[in-house]
């Protein structure tokens, strides 16, 4: 059987350490998601030419409530650029930048310090926050989101019911090795899982070392898991019928940058490799895995059994050879 397997990506700008040094700093754009060098784009650019070449669909969670800061445009063009590539957009949301709608934000910042999750807040502000960025899309002439990615992978329940409420079916909010939810019920490490009505397809979170009963987690990222490990993962999912695998990634993630406002940039040539061969593998193996968005996923996903609670793992060498690999990557 085959196994569906999302490449999902979060285009977001950055605050770029306004708010730890306000009078220094400022958020960074467009330059923190096309991240050129030598006036190639080695972000989001990179990314839309290896889809192409290997003829690869792929889910980009496009942030929204940055408009407070940049206004519509900025982001607008960009959700554009992708939907001209054939990619599917959706909704993705850090109310940190909701901070921007006061007037005198920088002297608000010790008395009202910016909040960037979406747990634990009431069903009121979690509304407005998603109709904020529903009413983004809308503006921008971008189809009506279907699914929705939370800022950070913070999330609770509230968020589901207010998805529920709003006609959002669709999410992929969890990650459990990056942010697990305070409601342990809501540790899903993989396949599709109901929660409040919503359809979620969690980013795959793995154990990649184990220390007797205690087991170390990691979540499937291109920056994080090396290529030996992600092989490793989609063939055991694919013995499993475990499905979606969802893989998270950023543009920014395909540069290396000095400094947070991204003034120095070079190509991040490992983890720009590590793209490349699992874009290659999926075109080589296309009858053991579909590679779906979650506008496909949104189709199908409801009539298949997908509850999967197993635990992926990795042999411990290929983690410690990771460790290493991306220690020398950081390093020179």
């Amino acid at each position: 059987m085959k196994t569906d397997v999302c490449l999902t990506f979060d285009v977001e700008f950055t605050i770029g350490g306004a708010f730890s040094d306000p009078a220094n700093k400022r958020p960074v754009g467009e330059r923190s998601v096309f991240c050129e060098v030598d006036g190639k784009s080695q972000g989001l650019g990179f990314i839309l030419d290896t889809l192409s070449a290997h003829q690869l669909t792929a889910t980009f969670f496009v942030e929204a409530l940055n408009y407070h800061h940049f206004g519509d445009s900025p982001m607008s063009d960009i959700a554009k650029t992708i939907l001209a590539a054939g990619h599917d957009v959706q909704l993705h949301l850090h109310p940190c930048w909701r901070h921007f709608r006061m007037e005198n934000w920088q002297a608000q910042l010790s008395s009202i310090p910016p909040n960037d999750s979406m747990a634990g807040r009431n069903a009121e502000d979690i509304r407005e926050i998603i109709q904020e960025g529903m009413q983004a899309f809308a503006r921008w002439g971008v189809p009506k989101p279907i699914a929705i990615r939370t800022g950070g992978l913070q999330v609770d329940k509230t968020v589901y019911h207010v998805m529920q409420e709003l006609g959002v079916p669709l999410a992929s909010n969890i990650g459990v090795a990056i942010s697990p939810p305070a409601d342990n019920s809501m540790h899903f490490f993989a396949g599709r899982h109901s929660i409040a009505g919503i359809l979620e397809a969690p980013v795959l979170s793995y154990c990649d070392l184990a220390f007797g009963p205690k087991k170390h987690l990691k979540s499937l990222t291109i920056t994080g898991s090396s290529w030996s490990e992600t092989r490793h993962l989609l063939n055991a999912a694919n013995r499993k019928n475990i499905g979606p695998v969802v893989i998270l990634s950023h543009p920014s993630e395909f540069v290396k940058h000095t400094d947070v406002q991204y003034t120095q940039l070079a190509p991040n040539r490992l983890n720009q490799s590590r793209f490349e061969k699992l874009c290659q593998f999926l075109n080589q193996h296309q009858d053991r895995f579909n590679t779906r968005t979650f506008a496909e996923g949104h189709s199908c996903w409801r009539v298949q059994h997908g509850g999967h609670q197993e635990l992926l793992s990795v042999p411990a060498g290929m983690s410690i050879r990771r460790m290493l690999e991306n220690k020398f990557n950081d390093t020179f």
